[in-house]
């Protein structure tokens, strides 16, 4: 990936020593989100799938996602799943996990790049998962799966409910008649006013990489777009700079419990996450951002 020059380092943000893995965030002015001059944004997961892991590797405890997993198929399936899909798969990082315990694993995403980085991990570690590219909104595979998953915030890119319904109706087709579709969205009560703006720097052994992001939330479509300004230095010099804007759509539950009955579900569970981030099987509260849904297809 070659370099895009040199662009004026925002003013505000002040960066001193090796920092930990996350920093604290703070607010920003407006000059160090949007500096004359810079890039406009790139495809979503574009350039952004080469750091994706290493911004989230320790972000994210994918081991401990696949633990609520199993507890989940344990908990709603009548046996141990044999096939799993995977919608909105990302760079793998729930796969190769999962194909290490035996399952299945198609996986379907829509982004070249993170469908390259997990074909060559999976590929590294000696694991067979099939990797399709491929719209979540409609796709068609030659299989039938005991259970689908769509994990973080892959969900929330459907921004309108007529993807949402086709979507659905697409899992419904290929899941198994005791199957169930076990998903993330957001819930937009829990959304930060806007507009939130937060920073994120880590330094790794090969580069020094800030994201910068501002969140807002529009009222009127639901949906929450976040612009990441990415850096990514060695020493002195950058090596590398973008943009990108993702919109993900958040929801209520009873929004959501309406949307699967359209697509031909009924909702089961939903669950909040434990302390903000980690899964659990508590009730969902006002303040929950992340619920995790468990869902069955309408038995006709």
């Amino acid at each position: 990936m070659s370099p895009t020059g040199s662009p004026s380092y925002p003013t505000p943000l002040q960066v001193r020593g090796r920092a930990t893995n996350r920093a604290p965030e703070i607010n920003l002015s407006g000059q160090a989100l949007y500096v004359p001059g810079m890039p406009g944004p790139t495809e979503r997961y574009g350039r952004f799938a080469k750091y994706y892991d290493f911004i989230y590797e320790n972000l994210v405890d994918y081991a401990a996602d696949v633990r609520y997993l199993e507890a989940i198929f344990r908990r709603f399936l009548p046996q141990k799943p044999r096939k799993i899909l995977d919608l909105g798969s990302g760079t793998g990082n729930h796969d190769l996990p999962l194909a290490r315990r035996g399952y299945q694993v198609t996986a379907l995403d829509l982004s070249r790049p993170q469908l390259a980085v997990a074909r060559r991990k999976a590929r590294e570690a000696g694991l067979r998962i099939r990797f399709v590219r491929g719209d979540m909104r409609a796709f068609d595979l030659p299989a039938s799966f005991d259970a689908a998953i769509c994990m973080f915030g892959a969900f929330g890119y459907l921004l309108k409910s007529t993807d949402v319904v086709r979507c659905l109706r697409s899992v419904r087709r290929h899941l198994g008649p005791l199957g169930i579709f076990a998903f993330e969205f957001w819930q937009r009560s829990a959304v930060r006013p806007s507009p939130y703006q937060s920073w994120f720097h880590k330094v790794g052994r090969e580069f020094e990489l800030v994201r910068l992001s501002e969140a807002r939330l529009d009222e009127r479509t639901k949906v929450l777009a976040v612009e990441f300004r990415f850096f990514v230095f060695r020493g002195r010099r950058v090596l590398d700079r973008f943009d990108e804007t993702h919109k993900v759509r958040t929801y209520t539950v009873p929004e959501m419990q309406d949307l699967l009955r359209q697509g031909g579900f009924e909702l089961v569970r939903a669950f909040g996450a434990a302390n903000g981030t980690k899964k659990g099987f508590g009730p969902v509260r006002r303040n929950t951002f992340r619920v995790f849904a468990v869902c069955r297809p309408v038995r006709s």
